[in-house]
């Protein structure tokens, strides 16, 4: 609701502004010895010409959209997977999608089995920067239990790229880790929350996990929910991004799930 009204003022306010902005070049090419109605007429045309470049540009996305769908349903018919164009103000276990408005996960695909992995983008408009859209991947898999909420955020080290969180992912205290090579990496857990939690949880294994391939990711744990986030939207279509996610999530959730997140790191996450 609030998100609704925000928007209706955003448009009132644009609409103001751009029939100031016309009634100004209006105003200026009488100056310049424009008769009124020829001045009128101008800025009419320039304003339907305008509008016509909008409205083919909008088909021409909607029809790219349209395609997308089109075969990422066919993808998914093909593996088995379950998939929605699209699902509005996502209720998911993380800040990820709680800020901004226009809040919409697209192409929503679910796989099917003993630990469903859903893979979807999500976009949002952040009114405060004048609308400006945000959008990013991210894989969420369930956990086999509950565990304290840890951030990692892969940090570029030796040559190696990394991903942060998206806007909205809660750091409040800072636990660095390590990675497979003794670089440091950033994880953020709850206030006062054990170093030896997060280390425990994200093991240089893991860590690994997240850095290798040409695919970084930054992950989220959030109760019993494992999220593995990419700061830009990626090509759904690509084989390799499926690949990347799918393979990671699985991996990395029955890591996390036999890591022991209280007194230290049990045998099993590091074994493969």
């Amino acid at each position: 609701m609030l998100g609704t009204t925000f928007l209706a003022l955003l448009l009132a306010v644009g609409a103001a502004v751009v029939g100031a902005v016309l009634a100004l070049a209006v105003v200026g090419l009488v100056a310049a010895g424009v008769a009124l109605p020829v001045a009128v007429g101008l800025v009419v045309a320039g304003v339907v010409a305008l509008g016509l470049l909008v409205v083919r540009g909008v088909r021409g996305s909607s029809a790219r959209e349209h395609e997308q769908a089109y075969r990422l349903s066919r993808f998914a018919a093909a593996n088995g997977f379950d998939v929605e164009p699209r699902v509005d103000e996502p209720a998911r276990p993380s800040g990820a999608f709680g800020i901004g408005i226009l809040r919409v996960a697209r192409n929503v695909v679910r796989t099917r089995g003993p630990r469903t992995v859903e893979v979807a983008t999500y976009t949002y408009s952040a009114g405060y920067r004048d609308g400006e859209p945000f959008a990013f991947t991210y894989a969420m898999v369930a956990l086999d239990r509950t565990l304290p909420r840890v951030v990692v955020e892969t940090m570029p080290a030796r040559g190696v790229r990394g991903a942060r969180a998206p806007q909205g992912v809660e750091r409040v205290w800072e636990l660095p880790v390590d990675g497979p090579f003794g670089d440091r990496h950033q994880a953020y857990g709850p206030v006062r929350s054990a170093t030896g939690t997060a280390r425990a949880v994200f093991t240089p294994e893991i860590v690994e996990t997240l850095v290798r391939g040409p695919l970084p990711l930054a992950a989220e744990v959030s109760g019993d929910r494992l999220f593995l986030f990419s700061e830009r939207a990626l090509d759904l279509l690509d084989p390799a991004v499926w690949e990347r996610l799918l393979g990671a999530a699985a991996d990395l959730a029955a890591r996390v799930s036999r890591a022991d997140g209280q007194d230290g790191p049990s045998a099993a996450p590091g074994t493969r």
